[in-house]
């Protein structure tokens, strides 16, 4: 266990906000914990880490937290500390008796991004934790933001920080996932010194830093092997070869049958061609949607780009994502040939 030092103090804002966070935290008792519904390596940390956080401010009491995600949480996740204890909301559903919530948090993304447990948070006050550019419109009863941060890991090892609270190994293990996740194992542009700085507090603690990475980030199912097998046979690029993109149908994800989290990261295997500007991925759901993730080497603002097609939709700039109506073919035809817009301008 460390005791985290305040080198990187928060500002103004970001103290008042974090003032508010404890102030709410000490006057609820059933506080509703969620995150995006992606449910990815920095959004599930972030939320673990919380977890541990609001039961720390409360004297180490669990009773009346609750974590409730759109999906269960991915299998390469189940090793962490207490992701055991994060409930899809079918299974929230199936209680007989449910908790009546008097603060909900969300974790890097607003409460608009939780899926199917956006309506848990209808009539309640909620707490922001993000670090996303173009991230949530909504008014919270605190908005814990921080654009710097590499990740909401980042954002809330510095939340231990301002606190005063001691890290130990199990929290520093689903904060470091969160933060290698984020950065591309410190390669993204978002990766400051104060990442590095973070990242070695959390490795101060004895986690295996490298078991952890490989189990939780690199190692892939049968399935997920099938799955990127399909994405490089589906790849396609614009004719000048600046837009890349891949898809999967329903019918093929239905007949890969692959587990929650096994398409996770696999977009970066398109990022990394040669002459690529502007990436794409689709991915058809059910009711006529069209998931789509995106990636930029710069000259395309992404986040802007998907908040664009989708309200919803938002992200970083050189990493986003949105949902979109209607068929595969149309969806793919219609953004590819915005996004050519736009690098022509």
């Amino acid at each position: 266990m460390i005791k985290v030092s305040n080198v990187f103090p928060f500002d103004s804002q970001l103290q008042s906000e974090a003032d508010k966070f404890k102030k709410l935290i000490a006057q609820s008792k059933q506080i509703l914990i969620s995150s995006t519904s992606t449910s990815d390596g920095d959004s599930i940390g972030a939320q673990l880490g919380i977890y541990a956080l609001v039961a720390a401010l409360k004297g180490g009491k669990t009773d009346g937290i609750w974590m409730v995600d759109h999906s269960p949480v991915p299998n390469r996740y189940g090793f962490l500390k207490d992701a055991d204890k994060i409930l899809s909301i079918q299974d929230f559903d199936k209680l007989e008796s449910k908790p009546s919530f008097d603060l909900g948090i969300t974790l890097d993304g607003g409460t608009e991004r939780t899926g199917d447990v956006r309506k848990l948070f209808e009539k309640i006050p909620a707490v922001l934790v993000d670090h996303h550019a173009v991230g949530s419109p909504l008014e919270y009863a605190s908005r814990i933001l921080d654009l710097e941060a590499s990740s909401t890991c980042e954002l809330v090892y510095h939340l231990f920080e301002y606190f005063d609270m001691p890290v130990n190994k199990e929290i520093a293990e689903s904060l470091y996932i969160g933060i290698v996740f984020d950065t591309g194992f410190f390669k993204h542009s978002l990766t400051k010194p104060r990442t590095h700085f973070v990242a070695s507090h959390l490795v101060e603690t004895g986690i295996d830093f490298s078991k952890i990475s490989d189990k939780a980030l690199l190692e892939r199912t049968w399935e997920a092997q099938q799955l990127l097998k399909l994405l490089l046979n589906n790849m396609e690029k614009s004719n000048d070869g600046r837009i890349v993109s891949s898809h999967w149908s329903l019918a093929e994800l239905n007949k890969i049958n692959p587990r929650d989290g096994d398409q996770e990261g696999m977009i970066n295997q398109l990022y990394y061609l040669e002459g690529s500007e502007a990436i794409a991925l689709f991915v058809e759901k059910d009711e006529g949607e069209v998931k789509i993730s995106f990636r930029s080497k710069g000259k395309v603002n992404v986040a802007e780009f998907a908040r664009s097609l989708n309200p919803d939709g938002g992200g970083h700039v050189r990493a986003a994502g949105c949902v979109m109506k209607g068929s595969l073919a149309d969806v793919k035809l219609a953004v590819v040939k915005k996004l050519h817009s736009l690098l022509q301008t």
